[in-house]
């Protein structure tokens, strides 16, 4: 019993099977013949497959007159050797990359605080390491040396002695801005010292590139987290007929008149400021959790002056849409396929008259968009296009 658990040394494989004896009860296999026996090849294929017949002189097509001669077979041209060097294999440069990425040191209320972003780089990069935007988080770029600073939001105001540091460090560095509200002074200061500017608006790339003078800015907006706002099911008494997400402006009173004069006998509900005189009710959304769950409630969403962020998580909840066109608003999507447009409000009537109707072409319409979240515009899809870019601009 002292021997039982007595280790031993351990032979290789290979040496122990051979070792190993056969066992008795196991039935014989028939032994396949590793090559042709002597004789003609045909002979061989008989003993191997007899249900099968070899017509020896039958062409592989009949003739269409007689006495016409067949085709004497023609050499299968040879295939060409790819080369020693295997440069058919494509290169990745992104799978080379040490990344430090730099998150919001506060939570906010949409993906750029999630987990969705830096999950997608892990997949993407060779290593990731991520920290908070803490004051003097530049130490840790000198110490780690990365191949690539990437810094989110941007709403941070951070000190002069970490942006010189950035700036001296000779890393490349980008920022994606949160800048959907417009660009503050310090993002404007922060703006000028990275390589790289990522923004919400088109209209905010004059700012950084002619008034700033920064060289590589590029439209990128967040993707919307598919785990943050999957479809879910409301009850009845949640739900409304027409979520409205914009501002009750005067230059949207237009629009405000044809959803009012639509939608007498409808449930409305409206994310946006001044709404109060025109006795719509408002949803105060300041979490992620909270906007899903409105986003869910709705029939039909109807959003001006449309940030390309809520559009996507609109589309995420699998919601139909109708969004004012704008230039931010068909860079990732479809017009009529993930979103209806409407540029003017005798657009915004007719769309409503003809879709509130049509409960298949809303259904079709938000399953594409739904989709689309998941394959197209996906936080994968973003952050392998922002690669891209800053892979594309460097070399």
């Amino acid at each position: 019993m002292k021997n039982k658990h007595k280790s031993k040394r351990r032979h290789p494989v290979i040496r122990s099977l051979k070792k190993q004896a056969p066992r008795r009860n196991s039935p014989k296999r028939k032994k396949i013949p590793s090559a042709a026996p002597s004789g003609s090849i045909e002979e061989w294929l008989r003993t191997l497959t007899k249900p099968y017949v070899i017509h020896e002189n039958l062409p592989p097509h009949a003739p269409e007159q007689t006495g016409q001669e067949y085709p004497s077979r023609q050499k299968e041209p040879e295939l060409p050797v790819p080369p020693e060097s295997q440069a058919a294999l494509p290169f990745i440069a992104h799978k080379n990359l040490r990344v430090l990425l730099v998150t919001p040191f506060f939570r906010t209320n949409h993906t750029v605080g999630g987990q969705s972003i830096p999950e997608a780089l892990r997949l993407l990069v060779k290593e990731l390491i991520v920290i908070k935007a803490y004051e003097g988080f530049t130490d840790a770029l000198t110490r780690l040396q990365p191949d690539l600073l990437l810094l989110l939001g941007g709403t941070e105001v951070m000190i002069s002695t970490d942006l010189e540091t950035i700036r001296d460090s000779g890393i490349p560095a980008a920022v994606w801005m949160d800048d959907e509200n417009g660009v503050t002074d310090s993002q404007r200061w922060m703006a000028q010292t990275f390589d790289y500017v990522f923004t919400q608006h088109h209209a905010h790339l004059c700012i950084y590139q002619e008034t700033l003078g920064c060289l590589n800015v590029h439209y990128l907006p967040f993707p919307a987290d598919p785990e943050v706002f999957p479809p879910r099911k409301s009850g009845e008494y949640e739900r409304c007929d027409i979520l409205i997400i914009g501002d009750a402006e005067r230059s949207r009173e237009e629009y405000i008149r044809v959803i009012r004069d639509f939608s007498t006998d409808l449930k409305l509900l409206a994310i946006g400021k001044g709404w109060e005189p025109f006795s719509v009710k408002t949803v105060p959304c300041s979490a992620e959790d909270g906007l899903q769950k409105v986003y869910n409630r709705a029939n039909m969403i109807i959003q001006w002056d449309p940030v390309q962020r809520r559009v996507f998580e609109a589309a995420a909840c699998g919601v139909f849409q109708l969004a004012e066109a704008s230039a931010d608003l068909f860079r990732y999507m479809n017009a009529s396929i993930d979103v209806v447009p409407f540029q003017n409000a005798a657009e915004l009537g007719t769309r409503l008259t003809y879709y509130t109707d049509q409960v298949d072409q809303r259904r079709l319409i938000a399953s594409q968009a739904l989709w689309n979240t998941h394959y197209e515009y996906s936080p994968l899809h973003m952050v392998i296009e922002l690669l891209r870019i800053i892979i594309s601009t460097s070399s």
